[in-house]
């Protein structure tokens, strides 16, 4: 049995796919990537819940959400909550019968810590999703012992997660993605034209993702190549 998608908007983000996230050969990203794909298909250990930390724009809401993806492509139930924007809702009933799902994806659980009432609830559907045998995939800003919570048993339950923490990107890596994404757009960004732009510009993931898709516009309208002068007239740098 599959319940029916929450009539909320919660739509998934078109891009927010694994092909469109790069992951380098051998790391902790390409480690849990390959993890999800092979729960999804059944394949290797079982795993109920798994739990993913680290600070801002690691890549932790796109690889819910790329997750999600996948599942719903193989045919599977998925559901993504975006915690941070659902915590004044009535949580028991916005997870009741999750557990039909074969994957649940909670965004954000720092955002309803320390709440009664979502913590309970969420240490119901653990329980469910774990009799069931679905998976469970968490994301927060911290390690399970450091999350604020207050519930004994929801700890216990969250120890009990596989746990990965996605580290920072550094330079390097954001000047490979920001040439990564160009690419899938079908931009051909040099190195010096990536690090020009991570240099002038705001270093955060979401932000150099708003330039590439400016960049994409602005270069299909004049139909040039971007290069470090493009860039520079494009954002007025």
């Amino acid at each position: 049995m599959v319940t029916d998608q929450l009539s909320l908007p919660l739509s998934l983000r078109d891009e927010a796919t694994f092909a469109n996230f790069l992951a380098a050969e051998g790391s902790v990203r390409a480690q849990l990537v390959s993890l999800l794909q092979n729960l999804a298909r059944g394949e290797g250990d079982r795993e109920t819940s798994l739990y993913l930390w680290g600070g801002e724009g690691v890549g932790r809401s796109h690889l819910l959400q790329a997750a999600c993806h996948d599942y719903r492509y193989l045919g599977l139930g998925a559901q993504y909550l975006p915690l941070g924007e659902l915590r004044d809702m009535e949580p028991e009933g916005l997870l009741a019968d999750l557990e039909f799902q074969s994957l649940v994806c909670l965004s954000n659980l720092e955002a309803v810590a320390g709440d009664k009432a979502w913590e309970l609830a969420i240490f119901s559907l653990f329980n469910r999703m774990r009799e069931r045998g679905n998976l469970l995939l968490m994301g927060a800003d911290c390690p399970p012992r450091e999350l604020p919570v207050t519930l004994p048993d929801l700890q216990s339950r969250l120890a009990w997660s596989l746990v990965f923490h996605l580290p920072p990107y550094g330079e390097a890596d954001k000047v490979a993605i920001l040439r990564f994404r160009a690419a899938r757009l079908g931009i051909e960004l040099g190195e010096d034209v990536a690090a020009f732009i991570l240099n002038r510009g705001e270093r955060s993931l979401a932000t150099l993702m708003t330039y590439l898709s400016r960049l994409d516009k602005a270069s299909l309208s004049a139909r040039r190549r971007v290069t470090i002068p493009f860039v520079k007239a494009a954002f007025d740098w």
